[in-house]
């Protein structure tokens, strides 16, 4: 029988074979805890200057001419010339003579309502209110026919269709137009379903009652009730022009500055919007004795921007949980490929047990070598 003869070398050769898996898969595994290092490493670096540089952060200019453009909607809201400019508008529509400008005698005559069924008379000198009974006269939009959510027979298109026809419906959105320029201004929407009867059978309304009770809380007495009422529960169109030029100049800074992005847009509105509203209502409990004035339409346009800005942070939220979920799945796959890379191969928590291991399989070839050499001679 032929005896196995191994020389030195031809050991270390039949070594490194059996032991090549072995020393692969520790190969892949210190690739593998390498790409982890650097991985989990990079988890704690927070990129400043990117966060600063979002397409969504405001700047100093941002800030500065957010402020700026609504302290003007404030100064327009707020302007008394303006206010009495309007009225006349109003005077003018109605029929009123008076010393007009050409452009108050044009929109007098465009807003044309003098006779028209919204507002009913009980007498030549008094209103009619929704019992059919006299309104009280510095109240009467708010009693009868200029809620154009109402579902009782004083709907101000209602009205208008009775009395003119198809036609009647344009002609009731020119009267509550002008309406809108008259120092009180026009009863919100869905203020009829605030009527209450008093104690006497007579009709009136919640809104009176607050606006009496605090004309009483600010000044001592009734005097002040209409001027609270018109600026805190009616659209006036001098509210509506500060809305719109702040609109204006917001969109005209946009373009100068080149600003795209969404979420910008709507902070910067939300800031400008939001300080006209607040320096208005400062401005009136200043001359009201506390009682500040409520730009209605500036209000709605707040909430408008306040719900696109949670509704774009939701957005935002779900899509970097999605991106989560995605970097959880691939660091799912990574520990699964250690794990295969790995299943075969013995864990120390030291070098030197590698090396110890290393030595052990050095020895059971010698052993193994030994044993065919011995069986062969």
């Amino acid at each position: 029988m032929r005896t196995l003869q191994f020389n030195t070398k031809e050991k270390s050769l039949l070594f490194q074979k059996w032991g090549s898996r072995f020393l692969v898969s520790m190969d892949k595994l210190n690739s593998l805890s390498l790409q982890c290092k650097s991985e989990i490493g990079s988890w704690g670096v927070i990129d400043v200057d990117a966060i600063e540089k979002s397409d969504s952060q405001l700047d100093a200019w941002d800030y500065c001419f957010s402020l700026g453009i609504g302290l003007a909607g404030a100064s327009i809201s707020t302007n008394e010339q303006l206010g009495t400019y309007l009225n006349d508008i109003h005077y003018a529509a109605s029929g009123a003579t008076g010393d007009y400008s050409k452009l108050q005698a044009f929109l007098g005559s465009l807003l044309h309502h003098k006779g028209d069924a919204i507002d009913k008379l009980a007498t030549e000198k008094t209103f009619i209110n929704r019992k059919c009974d006299t309104a009280y006269v510095l109240f009467h939009r708010l009693l009868w026919g200029h809620d154009v959510l109402s579902f009782h027979d004083d709907n101000p298109c209602k009205l208008m269709f009775d009395q003119q026809g198809v036609s009647g419906i344009l002609q009731a959105v020119r009267h509550l137009i002008a309406d809108t320029t008259s120092k009180q201004g026009l009863p919100i929407p869905g203020s009829s379903y605030l009527d209450y009867v008093k104690e006497d059978g007579k009709l009136s309304n919640y809104l009176i009652l607050i606006s009496q009770n605090l004309s009483k809380e600010s000044v001592g007495n009734l005097r002040n009730a209409q001027a609270v009422y018109s600026h805190m529960f009616t659209v006036r169109a001098q509210d509506i022009m500060s809305g719109g030029a702040i609109a204006g100049l917001n969109t005209m800074y946009f373009k100068v500055r080149g600003i795209t992005d969404t979420v910008r847009k709507i902070q910067f509105r939300l800031i400008s919007y939001s300080v006209a509203f607040f320096t208005q209502a400062i401005l009136g409990a200043v001359k009201q004795g506390g009682v500040p004035f409520v730009n209605i339409p500036l209000a709605a346009v707040i909430f408008k921007n306040l719900g696109q800005l949670y509704y774009f942070n939701i957005k935002e939220v779900r899509d970097l949980h999605d991106k989560t979920y995605e970097l959880i799945a691939a660091d799912d796959e990574l520990v699964n490929q250690v794990s295969a890379n790995g299943e075969d191969v013995p864990s120390y928590n030291s070098a030197d047990e590698y090396l110890l291991e290393l030595e052990k399989q050095e020895k059971s070839v010698d052993s193994l070598l030994d044993f065919f050499e011995g069986r062969d001679s």
